[in-house]
């Protein structure tokens, strides 16, 4: 049985031992119900990975005594950064959710001409995007990965699009005439940055597609049935994810 995983930040490691936070805690003390002894792993979020044992549990404060550390602990070689139309916030959960267990290390909200969702005060984005981070955090536990993705502060189009990783393979996902089915997709072999951009519930306008094509991004598509955004996302990951052998 693997051993369940638990956050913690860096600075909870003293002399090698870690201290669980609150609600860590209550979760280890009286949902799983671990007694002392029992092994377990902790990851920061930053890519490091602790495994240990419970020297102490009670609601309040649990300790692990470390036996060792991993860097980069079910990390992908890849580097795949997920930048998506702005969608309501049920469906950006789930986008979050899914694309973290892929193996996503940077997410992108897109403010685009169908997107339902407009950008919001400075203080709202914030909020929004530091709830989008707790659910991050928990699919790294779920998926048992070391690295919580980031996730930028929404963004219109065209402002992405100005910022973009020039060194990346950048790929945008639209049904445009023309566009390379995904099945054709060929990647370099060497690629270690890959940025997929998919648009919202409503897709991307044509004039969209066409800038980005501008802006350097190969134009891809997924064939004739259309998905939804939260299905979209979830789906374009796993198909590259696959061709850069990342389920090998």
């Amino acid at each position: 049985m693997l051993p369940p995983i638990f956050y913690a930040p860096t600075e909870s490691l003293v002399d090698d031992i870690i201290t669980l936070p609150p609600d860590e805690s209550r979760h280890a003390a009286q949902v799983l119900r671990l007694p002392v002894g029992s092994l377990v792993m902790v990851v920061d979020g930053l890519g490091s990975a602790w495994r240990g044992e419970l020297k102490s549990v009670s609601a309040r404060r649990t300790t692990i005594a470390v036996h060792n550390h991993r860097r980069n602990f079910g990390e992908p070689s890849v580097r795949l950064t997920l930048a998506v139309g702005l969608s309501s916030a049920t469906k950006l959960d789930t986008i979050i959710q899914k694309g973290t267990e892929l193996g996503v290390i940077r997410f992108v909200p897109i403010v685009t001409e169908k997107s339902k969702v407009k950008l919001e005060s400075p203080a709202r984005a914030r909020t929004k995007v530091s709830r989008l981070e707790r659910v991050a955090l928990a699919a790294i536990k779920q998926c048992r990965r070391a690295y919580r993705p980031e996730i930028a502060t929404p963004v219109p189009m065209t402002e992405f699009l100005t910022s973009v990783d020039k060194e990346s393979v950048n790929l945008v996902f639209h049904p445009g005439n023309g566009f390379t089915a995904v099945s054709d997709l060929e990647l370099p072999e060497d690629a270690r940055r890959v940025t997929a951009l998919v648009g919202p519930e409503a897709g991307f306008s044509d004039n969209e597609a066409e800038l980005a094509l501008a802006a350097g991004f190969t134009g891809v598509q997924l064939g004739e049935r259309m998905l939804r955004a939260e299905t979209a996302g979830p789906v374009i990951c796993a198909l590259l994810m696959d061709k850069l052998g990342e389920f090998r």
